[in-house]
């Protein structure tokens, strides 16, 4: 491989090309995957012309290509395969704000914080806002058409990309979309790449539609003693059209209380917390529907108004912080079946005697049951409840993934999903457009399709 690596330093210069073990061990895998492996090389794609040139040496000689930005994803989708080439597309990071069109510019390494911290120079911002924010990348947030606690309101990433700036597998630069709010040009070919999960092209940049700030934020959150009630609030907020409309189960409340000191309810029914920026007409609605059943309501103020926030964040994390593994869990199923599914967890939870908090946007029906368990002989049980967990979803009318993607872990229980609801066409149809876009296989090879 000596003769390719010479080629690939060439083509993106010394100074930009990791070979040494010392820099390779930290692209050898994402966040919390199991999995990992050594790059060939990682090219730091300090220049936007580096993709192309280095896209056509990996396709001379069939090798790997992974697009990688701040590596925040869980499903194994930065994980790379025999001899791959990892792109670190983080210096690619500029950002140019137009807001007479309602648009920003951002290249593919730029964070979403980055993009709105610019975005709020001119009184706009991106609404999605997944909880990796920081870390998070535009080009792996359109890759994995990321979600977050605004969709309840604002959808996912796609529902806001115009257009984007792509290079293809051979090399070759190409764009999909328009900077225009309507285009009924053709297919909707920018949907298609977003959720791709840089199987694909490599997206270079993307132009993202942006609103005005948000007025005045009220925050309010209700504690329940059972999740009927929990969920029957929900439904009901859900119709005015919130802002978000979060949840965290007892386990997530017991370890925000535990991590952080709090002293919160760690109530059966858990915490459902609600923000809205309408008005204090609209809060008061939203308050009459917690205060019907909620055996404890908070209204934060000062410090507590950012504080109470945490017990939804560390509810995310809590098995990664409470057990040394840790396995991601991004089900969605209908909202009116959330119920059904927290129940069916919380059996599965005593069916193999695992640790699961389970937090969510429940504005969407997006749960994300956090199974945590030593990587012992306890693994095989944690692992049969996550199987379990994502059959449930399916067979509750929902899907395996709703914002975190299938990356390498989540390959087998999408093809159970298509097979259970007799869809197995699309998957046959997601390899034809593979194909199209890529014949040699090179771009994220054994991510989300065969």
């Amino acid at each position: 491989m000596n003769d390719v690596i010479n080629e690939i330093i060439k083509a993106a210069g010394i100074n930009n090309v990791l070979t040494d073990n010392e820099h390779l061990i930290i692209y050898r895998k994402g966040s919390i995957d199991r999995m990992e492996k050594i790059p060939l090389c990682v090219v730091k794609i300090t220049d936007e012309n580096i993709i192309s040139r280095v896209l056509k040496i990996a396709s001379k000689y069939h090798l790997n290509v992974i697009a990688r930005g701040g590596g925040s994803s869980p499903t194994g989708a930065v994980v790379p395969v025999e001899n791959t080439i990892v792109l670190d597309m983080r210096p690619l990071n500029n950002i140019r704000v137009n807001f007479k069109d309602g648009y920003v510019e951002a290249y593919a390494g730029a964070t979403l914080q980055e993009v709105n911290n610019e975005c709020m120079k001119y009184g706009y911002f991106f609404p999605p806002d997944p909880s990796s924010v920081s870390t998070a990348t535009v080009g792996g947030a359109v890759n994995e058409n990321s979600g977050g606690m605004r969709c309840a309101r604002y959808g996912v990433v796609k529902d806001w990309v115009l257009k984007l700036d792509c290079v293809l597998a051979n090399g070759e630069e190409t764009s999909f979309g328009e900077t225009i709010y309507k285009n009924r040009g053709g297919f909707n070919l920018v949907d298609l790449i977003c959720g791709s999960e840089g199987t694909l092209c490599i997206v270079k940049k993307a132009y993202l539609k942006i609103l005005g700030l948000p007025g005045k934020i009220y925050r309010i959150a209700g504690f329940y003693d059972n999740i009927d009630d929990a969920m029957d609030a929900i439904l009901k907020i859900r119709m005015l059209n919130p802002l978000i409309l979060e949840f965290a189960d007892y386990y997530g409340i017991a370890a925000a209380n535990k991590i952080k000191r709090f002293n919160y309810p760690e109530v059966n029914g858990g915490m459902v917390l609600v923000d809205t920026d309408f008005s204090q007409d609209d809060f008061n609605k939203i308050k009459n529907i917690i205060e019907e059943r909620a055996m404890k309501i908070v209204v934060p103020k000062g410090k507590e108004f950012d504080e109470i926030f945490e017990i939804r964040r560390i509810a995310f994390a809590a098995p990664g912080l409470l057990y040394p593994g840790f396995i991601d869990g991004d089900i969605v199923v209908p909202i009116s079946r959330l119920s059904e599914a927290l129940k069916g967890i919380d059996n599965i939870r005593r069916k193999y005697n695992v640790y699961i908090a389970t937090c969510g946007h429940a504005g969407d029906g997006n749960l994300h049951p956090q199974v945590g368990a030593d990587p012992g002989e306890q693994w095989n049980n944690a692992v049969s409840a996550m199987n379990e967990i994502n059959m449930l979803a399916i067979k509750l009318g929902g899907s395996v993934s709703g914002e975190h993607g299938i990356g390498k872990t989540k390959i087998g229980m999408l093809k159970e999903q298509f097979r259970y609801k007799n869809q197995e066409k699309s998957l046959y149809f997601m390899n034809k457009i593979k194909k199209i876009f890529d014949p040699d296989n090179i771009l994220n090879r054994g991510d989300f399709i065969d």
